[in-house]
């Protein structure tokens, strides 16, 4: 069999095969587009290019079109690292005193004790999209009949990653497990500084938005809980110190008050607002 032969049966046998995963559809394998050329003769008989053209989709990949609201937000607030590394808002670090320290580690021992009850939950938390998937589940949101609102889950996850990864950088903080031999993590810990905890950051961060714009005291009574619990995993766990917990919901919350600010971020809440009547 020839190399071009093989060439074309391998690629018939994978047709539909997945090559990359975005947060809307996986990209697939088509036949070889050279056949094309076949069905159009020379000189063409009609024009290649439609006229009108048409309009590149609105809702284009959400994830990706989260970086346009990160970009606005770092625009619209250059000094946004000493705003939300202030200690009025982050608080001290979880090592900054020896007895503090001690209480700290303490406390995840005491908490440790929940790891079988929380085992799975814990590990389907443990990347971005596991936790998402909480709060698209508890209020329903598909990203097809709520393109607003997953956009808005998406540029909450985005901004607060970037602060989140911008501020472990700054303070350096150990992990627990690097200061204390008792505390034994379930998984392993991501090779990033504890300070603050960005699972906790990025959830209240989301349920920030979404509060603002899925009505109802009751619903934003269970987002707020389901941002504490994914933020209190990561301590049973044994990944994050309480206080690491504590600070990135306190900078999630001056966060967004510095995005609701955005003029193109104002505009997806109110659009996010609308899906919630649907």
């Amino acid at each position: 069999m020839s190399g071009l032969s093989a060439s074309n049966m391998n690629m018939n046998m994978n047709m539909g095969t997945a090559l990359a995963t975005t947060s809307v559809a996986p990209s697939k394998v088509r036949f070889n587009t050279a056949d094309y050329r076949k069905l159009i003769p020379n000189p063409p008989l009609f024009p290649i290019v439609p006229n009108p053209r048409p309009r590149f989709p609105r809702n284009w990949d959400p994830d990706l079109r989260s970086y346009l609201f990160l970009d606005e937000f770092l625009v619209d607030h250059p000094n946004w690292f000493n705003t939300l590394s202030n200690p009025t808002v982050i608080g001290a670090l979880p090592t900054a005193t020896a007895p503090g320290l001690q209480a700290q580690l303490l406390a995840m021992l005491d908490a440790s004790p929940d790891r079988e009850d929380r085992f799975s939950e814990i590990i389907d938390q443990h990347d971005a999209e596991g936790a998402i998937s909480y709060f698209l589940g508890m209020l329903m949101i598909d990203p097809a009949r709520h393109p607003s609102t997953y956009l808005l889950v998406r540029a909450a996850r985005r901004i607060g990653e970037h602060v989140t990864m911008v501020l472990k950088g700054a303070f350096m903080v150990q992990r627990p497990s690097q200061l204390c031999p008792a505390i034994v993590p379930m998984i392993d810990p991501p090779v990033t500084p504890a300070f603050p905890a960005g699972h906790a950051l990025q959830a209240q961060l989301i349920y920030r938005c979404l509060a603002r714009t899925w009505r109802g005291v009751a619903r934003r009574r269970l987002l707020r809980y389901l941002a504490h619990r994914i933020g209190e995993n990561r301590v049973i766990a044994g990944l994050h110190y309480p206080r690491d917990v504590e600070a990135g919901a306190a900078v999630a919350d001056k966060c967004y008050d510095l995005m609701k600010t955005g003029t193109e971020f104002t505009k997806l809440l109110k659009a996010a607002r609308k899906e919630s009547f649907l």
